[in-house]
């Protein structure tokens, strides 16, 4: 099955535009008044589970869901409960951003068309070598709605026109600038410059700190198990760079901050840094080349393969047991299935602990629903053993239907030992002799073009990454406990 690259990616290709920092994820603000009803939102009923209010606009569970699914597809993660409670904290935090810029969006008078949503979803396509309707089966193949990708992209390209609007009238680069700029790049011929990439997560508040630390680990724990950087980079990056994959190209000694400064002098091409905390949050950088600033692009030092990842530990099916319960709700005839479904379906829902299982199974009077005891995973059929040790314990599973039956099952207590794989070795990247430094006569210097246009680039940077702080410290922002797992 091919992996969708990210939208952002595709995006920068689709639209012309100034590159500009297109924040992925949000930290939450602290409520400062009781939450009120929710008007608006996505949640589709009344009764669905709500994982944030943002305004009075509503994010739900499902909506966190499909958006975690589309990121794991984006990055060519693997697919695992696990992973998916890794990826939710992120992908709520971006959900919380992607509304607030489109909230900002219809405030101050800007709108997308239907149309320029398509065009850009068909450049989506057309960078996986698909067309559209194999990216919708794309999509649908992984239980991923068209919605999620859509509201993405929407909310992408609002942001893009604020903060058109906001450049043309806040940002100019004068000479003097350009002139100071030049002298800087000057006095670093001959240091050492990085080909980095970059993951950058913004903290606004110092109450914020342990919370923003905690999705970095969670990112490099991706990363290191096998997670695609760009991808992930495109998804939750909050700098200029993330439509790119994080590419931030050379970056010279003495031009980043001194705690970055510090961690790439003992870096070498290949490495992913830890989280490095600086005055504006968290960055994690992965170091793609290295040379002496001023040689020509022959000196580049290519980054080795990635080393394959590391064997995880596993379940022990054959040691595993469980305490499963099950509803069964007949099928009559052929006619009647759908009604089942459907009734089997409006039941999950209805259903929040073991608790409410007991006593829907105790009500619905049929005689194989109930308590089935503790069992041994070994002895289940193939395709429930990893459902009986991967679905969340407390609660129900999907239906699964049979020509004769609809059933609902839920895990209660669950013993799964794991078997540890072998301790491995960590892989020394070897570094090549570093080229000689070139002078400052055959140094090459960047045209005063080349040099305004990065000016305008940190510019937009930074004005994009306050302008969204402003948005969520000034808006009521509410997080719900089920979605911080």
């Amino acid at each position: 099955m091919p992996s969708l690259r990210s939208v952002r990616s595709a995006l920068a290709v689709a639209t012309a535009c100034v590159a500009l920092a297109l924040p992925a994820t949000a930290q939450t603000s602290k409520a400062t008044a009781a939450a009120g009803k929710p008007q608006g939102g996505s949640a589709s009923t009344s009764s669905e589970r709500i994982a944030a209010v943002v305004n009075e606009e509503v994010i739900s569970v499902s909506d966190v869901g499909a958006r975690v699914r589309l990121a794991l597809l984006n990055a060519g993660g693997q697919d695992s409960q696990e992973t998916r409670q890794r990826l939710a904290p992120q992908v709520v935090r971006q959900l919380i951003d992607e509304r607030l810029q489109l909230q900002e969006a219809k405030k101050t008078g800007v709108s997308v068309s239907q149309q320029e949503i398509d065009e850009a979803i068909k450049r989506i396509a057309e960078q996986n070598r698909m067309g559209r309707s194999q990216l919708d089966g794309l999509l649908k193949s992984h239980g991923i709605p068209q919605s999620a990708l859509t509201e993405q992209v929407r909310a992408l390209l609002a942001w893009q026109k604020v903060m058109q609007r906001r450049i043309r009238q806040e940002i100019a680069i004068s000479d003097d600038e350009i002139d100071a700029a030049t002298q800087r790049i000057k006095a670093n011929i001959g240091k050492p410059e990085y080909l980095l990439a970059e993951i950058f997560l913004a903290v606004d508040s110092p109450d914020q700190d342990d919370e923003v630390r905690r999705n970095a680990d969670r990112l490099v724990d991706a990363i290191r198990r096998g997670g695609n950087f760009p991808a992930l980079a495109r998804q939750f990056s909050q700098s200029a760079g993330a439509a790119a994959g994080g590419d931030m190209g050379w970056v010279r000694t003495g031009e980043s901050s001194a705690e970055i400064d510090k961690a790439l002098s003992g870096m070498r091409p290949g490495q992913l840094s830890a989280p490095i905390r600086t005055a504006t949050g968290y960055h994690i950088l992965l170091v793609r080349g290295q040379r002496a600033f001023g040689s020509a692009g022959g000196e580049e030092m290519p980054a080795p393969r990635p080393a394959a990842p590391r064997p995880q530990a596993r379940p022990d099916l054959a040691k595993a047991t469980v305490n499963m319960k099950q509803i069964v709700i007949p099928i009559e005839s052929k006619e009647a299935m759908k009604s089942v479904k459907d009734q089997a379906e409006a039941l999950r829902k209805s259903i929040k602990s073991c608790g409410d299982f007991d006593a829907k199974a105790k009500a619905g009077g049929v005689p194989e629903s109930g308590d089935m005891g503790t069992l041994k995973v070994k002895d289940l059929p193939p395709g429930l053993q990893q459902l009986a040790v991967g679905i969340p314990l407390g609660q129900p599973s999907p239906v699964l239907m049979s020509q004769a039956a609809a059933v609902i099952l839920i895990v209660c207590k669950r013993d799964v030992p794991m078997i540890q794989p072998p301790p491995q070795a960590e892989p020394q990247p070897v570094a090549a002799p570093p080229p000689p430094p070139p002078s400052s006569k055959d140094a090459k210097m960047p045209s005063r073009e080349e040099i305004e246009h990065d000016l305008v680039g940190e510019r937009a940077d930074l004005l994009a990454r306050r302008y969204l702080r402003d948005l969520r410290r000034s808006a009521f922002i509410e997080v719900r406990s089920e979605a911080r797992s």
